[in-house]
């Protein structure tokens, strides 16, 4: 997923019959804009049902504050709202409001891969907008270990189990389906190169799409796990950066929710949540992660005066991720 200053576009006012043609596969792909604070988010997704429901990475969506696909990346643009999450697998189903008769990505069900085997990726390659771009390569390793920073948090995620390509994925393919030499999808585009790693430059990593769609189901059916999120995470209304003194900079503050009403305000240090020390943005983005609307947490901060401050808040409802 890829960071872009520009605001997100309106929903699209044109009619089905206004969208340019394109091949099926690439017509069972969306490009998603997500709002976040400070900023913008781009990646991409794969359409499960014809009314809408999307499948793409945790990563892609966390920490938005609204979203918006965009079929084919050229066509009709639909609002679309967080079924629910899978934190640790990487795993997101968005659902794009007021969608019909989307065609549906073509999957491969035999789960057989193989090393050698030719596959293509295809998403937002750079979040340039526009027509899925693809890449072309083969399968180097199965199983492999990778780690994901999500944009709009910070939070690390480790994988396991991925399929390894020598196609180098780009920024804004996440959530996008690697295909095999008969394009069906055999994994969901996760992890792309290292950029302090030059070596690397070829690498993508995809999640298994049996396991992606096992977790998607469990989603999509309510399914009770430790792992999934439904609908509105739980929030401190706090946008942080890493301070550099041992916390996290509160660099703005959403009134009414519980970092407001507990009496942090921008230039606050928070310094521990739940017991737990925050040393940097991300120590505060995982001390949070996972809370729902209701959760207490004692939250400890430093003023500017260097006046330290601890409040036990009740988290209101924050990003639909």
């Amino acid at each position: 997923v890829t960071r872009q200053p520009a605001a997100v576009p309106p929903p699209s006012t044109n009619s089905a019959s206004a969208q340019p043609s394109a091949p099926p596969v690439q017509a069972s792909i969306v490009n998603i804009d997500g709002l976040i604070p400070g900023g913008a988010i781009k990646g991409t997704g794969m359409i499960l049902t014809g009314d809408g429901t999307v499948l793409t990475n945790n990563h892609v969506i966390a920490g938005t504050t609204s979203l918006t696909a965009r079929v084919n990346g050229v066509g009709l643009v639909y609002t679309a709202t967080v079924i629910g999450v899978d934190p640790t697998h990487d795993v997101a189903v968005i659902k794009l409001g007021g969608a019909s008769g989307l065609p549906v990505i073509p999957i491969e069900t035999s789960s057989v891969v193989s090393i050698g085997d030719h596959v293509t990726a295809m998403g937002n390659a750079g979040g340039g907008d526009g027509a899925p771009v693809s890449t072309s390569g083969v399968v180097t390793s199965l199983d492999e270990t990778v780690s994901v920073a999500a944009e709009g948090t910070g939070t690390v995620e480790t994988l396991n189990g991925l399929i390894e390509v020598d196609a180098g994925l780009q920024p804004g393919d996440s959530g996008g389906p690697l295909f095999n030499a008969a394009l069906r999808v055999i994994g969901m585009d996760t992890a792309g190169p290292n950029p302090n790693n030059p070596a690397s430059a070829n690498f993508g990593g995809a999640i298994p799409i049996t396991d992606a769609l096992r977790i998607a189901h469990q989603i999509i059916d309510g399914v009770a796990s430790p792992f999934i999120q439904s609908g509105h995470s739980g929030s401190l209304g706090l946008s942080v950066d890493s301070g550099g003194s041992g916390g996290a900079l509160v660099i703005s503050v959403t009134s009414g929710q519980a970092g407001s009403m507990a009496g942090i305000v921008p230039g606050d240090l928070i310094t521990a949540v739940a017991a737990l020390p925050v040393r940097s943005g991300a120590d505060f983005d995982n001390a949070v992660l996972g809370r729902r609307p209701g959760d207490h947490l004692v939250v400890a901060w430093r003023d500017a005066d260097g006046q330290t401050h601890q409040a036990t808040v009740v988290l209101t409802p924050g990003p639909p991720a």
